[in-house]
């Protein structure tokens, strides 16, 4: 398994939005899940990746001055 850290706001939308799709028993309220995909896009994030295909990502939000939330989610299948 490999961790990079992602930059690209697109591409995080795209791992989110595959990661999250994937674990609808955790995020099947549509509107969360939306939520969560497009404030990945401005966020610290980093993704886990096997042969080449993202498996998981974390990200962190920042909540205050000092303060992030993170938040993470992998594939069960791992």
């Amino acid at each position: 398994m490999e961790i990079r850290q992602e930059t690209d706001g697109e591409r995080k939308s795209f791992i989110a939005r595959r990661i999250l799709e994937g674990l609808s028993e955790w995020f099947g309220i549509p509107e969360s899940r939306e939520a969560y995909i497009r404030e990945s896009r401005d966020q610290l994030f980093f993704c886990a990746y096997r042969e080449g295909e993202p498996v998981g990502f974390l990200c962190l939000k920042e909540t205050g001055k000092d303060t992030a939330e993170i938040v993470t989610d992998m594939l069960k299948e791992l």
